[in-house]
């Protein structure tokens, strides 16, 4: 058997490649398996955080609004926002019968939900009047520099606005910018500590 392969030498190395490929493509597959394992825990966990929030703030009242950590409440609110308008038979009627400060919370949640990697991921997802509104939100709570960097990336993904050009450099400099601020937190507690002080526009 080992004169057979000494005598071709060709077969060693095609033997030796094929170990080697076979190593390989159980590698990547171990790594693709932990991958998915890992993003799945990652999915279950914000869905229980989800459901968690969601119960925690079903009844909204002045006084829970009061005694509630912000960046919870602004979330809390927010997803039991998003439940009333994805359980209604018309989306779209449902948020027009959002009060304006509900309209605002409800959007700026997909900013923190959609565009938590990237900013401009939540640009590509959403369009008006979700931008808007957050958009409008953002002015009033954060301070100049994280408004203005949204400000401009609005500008970049508003079809409506024929005057504005941004190339994708652009595009993919103001997602640094924004996020080495790392303003989500910041967002998320000034976001519930506006809810306190509007609760009247929220039950």
């Amino acid at each position: 058997m080992i004169a057979y392969f000494l005598e071709r030498p060709y077969l060693i190395l095609i033997f030796i490649v094929l170990i080697v490929f076979t190593l390989w493509v159980c590698l990547k597959a171990g790594q693709a398996s932990a991958k998915h394992r890992a993003q799945t825990e990652k999915t279950m966990k914000k869905l229980k955080e989800e459901t968690e929030l969601k119960n925690e703030f079903a009844t909204l009242t002045p006084a829970l609004a009061q005694s509630a950590d912000p960046a919870r409440l602004f979330k809390g609110v927010a997803l039991n926002l998003y439940k009333k308008v994805a359980d209604s038979q018309d989306m779209n009627a449902a948020f027009e019968k959002l009060t304006d400060e509900q309209k605002e919370v409800y959007s700026l949640y997909f900013v923190i939900d959609d565009g938590a990697e990237c900013l401009s991921d939540f640009f590509e997802a959403n369009g008006q009047p979700v931008t808007g509104c957050a958009k409008n939100l953002l002015g009033k709570i954060t301070d100049g520099k994280v408004s203005d960097i949204f400000k401009k990336m609005y500008l970049a993904f508003d079809r409506e606005d024929e005057t504005t050009s941004f190339i994708p450099e652009e595009i993919k400099a103001l997602n640094k910018e924004f996020s080495e601020l790392d303003p989500y937190d910041e967002i998320c507690i000034s976001a519930g500590k506006f809810i306190s002080e509007n609760i009247e526009k929220f039950i």
